[in-house]
Parts: structure tokens; C-alpha cells; sequence
């Protein structure tokens, strides 16, 4: 017998397909349901309305995306360094095109859908991340708006493709290269971070992102909400 949760993950893998090749505004549940083998009435058991579904759909991307980033520094500690934090997040993002359209804002993409489906609750993780990566001194404290300065830099390097052509043509981990030396260079301290502080922040990251996704999957799978 199909479990909820299965169910729920197929219509998503259909409306993932979907969106990637006809954007979100022409994308319709009836679309969904055909793809994924089930009736209409079958999507709205999981969520009332479009919206809802294609805000699961990018969850469960960010779910994908935060995993791998967690098993990375639970392997590596020195993975939660900024540098390879970043390097490896914009690698993660420009491999899945919902993700690199969610942070580059492609509308023709992702439509009008917001731009995070609880942004509140990431809002405030980020913020936990930010403090966690400032307390372990792995950002410089001496530098104005560091982190600000930070985000601004790695978001940018998503943006090099429609900034000049010639970008285009190099590859992603020269990209990801360049983006993390950029990081180490400007807004780390010099010299190593000392192993048993990087292995404890590693350790603090990886549950704060556990604790977050335990939050997307709760929502993901809770059947349905209204509004």
C-alpha cells in the first residue's frame, strides 16, 4: 500500500519536472495529477492550493541542499570554515535548477510564488548560523557589516552568468574557486581556526540545519493547512 508520505514525494517529483520545463504560472494541479499518476482530489489532500505545493516542492529541495551540506562537515569540520561552506553551497545551487532559481529570483521560473514559504522560521536560522560562525571566530570582527558584506559577495557570484557571456562559459567549480578564495582572502582571520572550536561549530550547524529540516518535513508532510 502507497504511504501518505510516498504519495506526497511522487506529486512533488511531477510538480519539480513541471516547473523546470514550463515555469510556475503554466503549470496547473490537473498538470501535476496526470504526471504523478493520481487524481486532482488526491494533490489536495496534501495542500489546498497551488501555492502551498510549489513552497513543499522548494522545502524539500532546501532539505536536499541542507543535508548534504551537514554530512559534509559531520565528515569534515573544517567544511563549516565560510570559505568551504559557501564554495559548497554554490555548487549544491547551481546543479538544481529550483534552488539556483530561487536564490537568482527567476521569475520566469518561479512566477509569482514567494520567495521562501516560511521565511520567517529560515530568517531566523540564518540569523543563528550568522552568530554561530561570528561566536567561533570564523569571520572577522574587525570589518564593518562583515556578514552583510559576506552574503552580498557569495549571492553575486549567482548572478555572473547574466552579468557578462563570458562568465557563462566557466565551468561551476571555477566559479565555486573563486568564490571561496574571494571569502578566505577578505572575511576570514588569518591564520587556522583552532580544531576543537571548528569541530564544535561544525557539530552546532549540523543541528541547527537537523532542527530546521525537522521543521520543512513536518510542514512538507502535515496534510492540509488552510489559507
Amino acid at each position: 500500500m502507497t504511504q501518505p508520505t510516498d504519495r506526497a514525494d511522487r506529486i512533488l517529483d511531477a510538480a519539480g519536472e513541471l516547473m523546470v520545463r514550463l515555469g510556475y504560472r503554466k503549470v496547473t494541479i490537473d498538470d501535476i495529477a496526470r504526471r504523478a499518476e493520481v487524481g486532482k482530489g488526491t494533490v489536495y489532500l496534501h495542500w489546498r492550493t497551488k501555492e502551498q505545493l510549489f513552497e513543499a516542492l522548494i522545502m524539500r529541495e532546501s532539505i536536499g541542499m541542507l543535508n548534504e551540506l551537514t554530512e559534509a562537515m559531520r565528515a569534515d569540520p573544517a567544511e563549516a570554515r565560510p570559505h568551504r561552506f559557501f564554495r559548497r553551497s554554490f555548487l549544491l545551487t547551481a546543479h538544481d535548477p529550483l534552488m539556483k532559481a530561487l536564490v537568482t529570483g527567476d521569475t520566469e521560473l518561479l512566477g509569482n510564488l514567494k520567495r521562501f514559504g516560511r521565511s520567517g522560521e529560515a530568517q531566523r536560522f540564518g540569523d543563528r548560523y550568522r552568530e554561530l560562525i561570528f561566536k567561533h571566530r570564523l569571520l572577522r570582527d574587525d570589518l564593518p557589516n562583515a556578514y552583510l558584506a559576506l552574503t552580498a559577495t557569495a549571492s553575486g557570484f549567482h548572478f555572473t552568468d547574466a552579468i557578462n557571456p563570458d562568465f557563462a562559459a566557466l565551468a561551476d567549480e571555477t566559479k565555486a574557486d573563486a568564490l571561496a578564495h574571494t571569502i578566505r582572502a577578505a572575511f576570514e582571520p588569518e591564520g587556522e581556526p583552532d580544531p576543537s572550536s571548528l569541530a564544535t561549530v561544525a557539530s552546532e550547524i549540523g543541528n541547527l540545519f537537523d532542527e530546521l529540516n525537522a521543521q520543512f518535513r513536518e510542514w512538507i508532510y502535515t496534510p492540509p493547512r488552510s489559507g
